[in-house]
């Protein structure tokens, strides 16, 4: 089991604080495997309030604490690179510039994003409209991707994840619901998987196969990106593709996942994509113990990703073990500000062994 890489918007200036390290070192377990939130890895790749970076030297700084104490846990860590593309506001851009797109037009998402007001205040706007990505752009996202792993290393982390899932900019170029691009990074199914192809060989240039992962999403609708017109298609091309690289994991985010369905039924559809694969296959969309158990057991997966459950219980790996009741999460909090409500403060079942970690 594995903790799944949740945005939780308590960095502060976009470095890593000392609340996050005791966020984290409270899931870690001895030979555990977490995988951080998603951390930009360019000052244009954000897209929410109080995320962090990974390219800065005093962000590569902040975030040295957080991996030291995870590994004196015993446990494994990997960062989550991620630029959001589309998805963000001008006033999280450098310069207020427009946010970068695939697409030939300048819609932006239909809906509301919270930013900080002069005064220190949260108030919502809605999301900016972006520019088109010009092709001579491009051999620059793919740098970004690889400076982020690069620092990731000088951090601490064990291994990087490539976000290329939930609408986010490598999502966004894969997908043919929103990619209406005409040169060599639209149209078909390769065209349109290539810069993801080109971001991944750049990390594994640059940390290595065994040390890199990619997190995709196929079948998902997520802002505003999907569902591809023929997302077994897609799914095969990625798997077929990705699975030839020897990364770490490939981390799926399967068909049923959403953020508001409480009844989770776990069907794997696409199985015998996935069943002659050389790599370890990560699912993860709203898992309990026993779909947990299923997906392991019948081979379909390897490992199995825990996000919102983790979230309520910073020791789910013993409440699991036990089969002991789960805390309830409270959604409210799951983005947060800079307290430890809803963050850190989910009781153990242990209190006097666990809540006192030291990071």
């Amino acid at each position: 089991m594995v903790l799944c890489p949740m945005t939780r918007c308590r960095a502060r200036d976009t470095l890593a604080t000392p609340l996050m390290t005791e966020y984290y070192c409270q899931r870690a377990t001895e030979g555990g495997l977490l995988i951080s939130e998603g951390v930009c890895v360019a000052a244009n790749g954000h897209g929410f309030v109080n995320t962090a970076g990974i390219y800065t030297s005093e962000q590569i700084e902040s975030w040295k604490a957080v991996t030291q104490g995870v590994h004196k846990r015993g446990a494994i860590f990997f960062l989550q690179l991620w630029h959001v593309g589309r998805a963000s506001h001008t006033e999280l851009q450098p310069g207020n510039a427009a946010p970068i797109s695939p697409t030939s037009n300048s819609v932006p998402l239909p809906w509301r994003v919270t930013l900080i007001d002069a005064d220190g205040k949260a108030t919502k706007q809605m999301y900016s409209a972006p520019r088109p990505l010009h092709i001579d752009e491009i051999p620059q996202i793919i740098q970004y991707f690889r400076n982020g792993a690069k620092n990731a290393r000088e951090a601490g982390f064990d291994g990087c994840e490539i976000h290329g899932a939930h609408g986010y900019i490598l999502d966004a170029f894969i997908k043919d619901t929103i990619n209406d691009r005409t040169d060599a990074y639209g149209g078909s199914i390769e065209n349109r998987c290539k810069l993801l192809m080109e971001v991944t060989q750049a990390v594994v240039d640059e940390i290595g196969a065994s040390k890199t992962a990619v997190r995709i999403s196929p079948f998902s609708v997520y802002n505003s990106v999907g569902p591809d017109s023929n997302p077994e298609a897609l799914f095969t091309y990625l798997h077929s593709k990705l699975d030839k690289f020897g990364l770490a994991y490939i981390h799926l985010t399967e068909p049923e996942f959403s953020f508001i369905k409480d009844n989770f039924k776990w069907a794997p559809q696409y199985a015998h994509v996935t069943k002659r694969r050389i790599t370890p296959l990560l699912v993860s969309g709203g898992h309990t113990l026993d779909t947990g158990n299923e997906a392991i057991g019948s081979g379909y997966a390897d490992l199995v990703g825990y996000g919102r459950t983790f979230i309520a219980n910073p020791d789910l790996v013993k409440r699991f073990a036990k089969d002991a009741q789960l805390n309830t999460l409270n959604s409210s909090t799951i983005y947060g500000d800079y307290t430890a409500r809803g963050y850190t403060d989910y009781p153990f079942l242990d209190e006097e062994a666990d809540a006192g970690i030291e990071a």
